[in-house]
């Protein structure tokens, strides 16, 4: 039987109705906006791992690929600033995670904050650097690359990388953002979130720990979706959720010690695991070449023009590609002798999962999937590699690119128009 609504009740659906009614006032002049989000290694097939309600939900709403193809090397920093730039790591200069600049004699690391830091580092134009010369406001959280300034430009908001802060409050932060007038509202926002990866990293990727991460970062699509709901923008707002690279399962046995081909006076090694990019000492290059093509069955060794086409490294443009690099098969790993010899003593724990390899590698594809008012619906598409996205979302923003590396089909599979 129907009942009169008491006063309270009444009163509840008052208040409710005026907060609407503000939240459409607040977000009536609400521009194109993309949120772009990154889950660090978390690889193509990890959706069927454990359920991922909030991901199926995107996928059933949007747009997705089979799996992302990643440029070569399949690593974190490289492939997220190919990812903001369109270009290959070979045209953008962040060519592994550590890196040897010949010109200056400096070397790069993730963990090197002044480097980080450094716009010397960082070629071609980022998204949020592309945003901020047309006059719009960005706010990438955490996106590598995001902290130097580009072409003089820092974007309107971003703050220093802090792997302790928990994932929810990175969401947050970006619901904090959409929330500023529209004056001040970033139309293109980023959040990177690292629990795959390091799951991945310490416990292989079929590891119980690489399902709860999996779990975890479903949640934090959950909690975006569920803040964007609550906001009345969720069919307004572009989500975009891509991963950097996959992950392969290795161990302690299957190891080829570096320091037992090659030495210090031979030549420089500029980045390790699974890779070994070697910076010859001048006149010793061709005996290091071949001291390598002979060292191990499961190391092969390339110079700079005969490395793979797809790596995009015979046609780079810097010179921080190493003119020799060697290359694990997939399973093994490369590391030094002080390492290994600290995994055997028992002073160090060994990793039980990789990345790095040539992207054609199953192991290493990632994922896109994106729903909006720009993406197609319910739409599986073909892998595409990494590189076009910055035109996907260049295109949604209506800002020109800059010329980049990219596809322009896969504008034509994942966009409505």
């Amino acid at each position: 039987m129907w009942r009169k609504p008491t006063v309270i009740t009444a009163l509840a659906l008052a208040i409710s109705a005026t907060i609407a009614a503000a939240q459409r006032d607040a977000f009536a002049d609400l521009q194109p906006t993309v949120i772009l989000i990154s889950f660090d290694g978390f690889r193509w097939d990890y959706t069927s791992k454990v359920p991922t309600p909030n991901l199926r939900r995107l996928m059933t709403r949007g747009v997705h690929a089979r799996n992302l193809i990643p440029s070569f090397p399949s690593k974190t920093f490289p492939n997220h600033y190919t990812i903001a730039t369109g270009l290959y790591p070979g045209h953008h200069g962040i060519v592994a995670n550590n890196i040897f600049d010949p010109p200056t004699g400096r070397t790069f690391a993730t963990t090197k904050r002044e480097e980080v830091r450094d716009p010397m580092w960082w070629a071609g134009t980022p998204l949020w650097t592309l945003m901020e010369a047309y006059g719009r406001r960005s706010a990438p959280l955490y996106w590598p690359g995001s902290e130097a300034p580009h072409e003089g430009l820092l974007p309107t908001y971003w703050q220093p990388y802090d792997n302790e802060r928990p994932g929810a409050d990175r969401i947050d932060q970006l619901l904090t953002w959409i929330d500023l007038p529209t004056a001040q509202r970033p139309q293109f926002l980023t959040a990177y979130f690292e629990d795959t990866d390091e799951s991945g990293h310490d416990h292989g990727p079929d590891s119980q720990q690489v399902r709860d991460a999996i779990t975890r970062d479903d949640s934090y699509v959950g909690r975006l979706v569920a803040g964007l709901t609550q906001r009345g923008i969720l069919n307004r707002v572009n989500v975009v959720v891509v991963s950097d690279h996959g992950m392969a399962a290795v161990d302690d046995e299957h190891v080829i010690v570096a320091d037992d081909y090659v030495t210090p006076d031979e030549a420089l090694i500029s980045n390790i695991n699974p890779d070994l990019s070697l910076f010859p000492t001048a006149g010793r290059e061709d005996a290091v070449y071949a001291k390598l093509m002979r060292a191990h069955p499961h190391l092969k060794m390339y110079r700079r023009a005969e490395t793979p086409v797809n790596w995009h490294f015979r046609d780079a443009t810097s010179p921080r590609v190493p003119p020799l690099m060697a290359i694990a098969d997939p399973g093994w790993q490369i590391l030094r002798r002080s390492v290994v010899d600290n995994i055997r003593a028992g002073k160090a724990t060994g990793i039980r999962g990789q990345h790095g390899w040539d992207p054609q590698l199953m192991s290493m594809r990632a994922i896109f999937i994106a729903a909006g008012p720009a993406f197609k619906r319910g739409v599986t598409v073909a892998p595409f590699e990494n590189v076009s996205i910055y035109n996907v979302v260049a295109k949604i923003l209506q800002v020109p690119p800059k010329p980049n590396d990219g596809d322009p089909s896969v504008l034509r599979a994942v966009l409505r128009n």
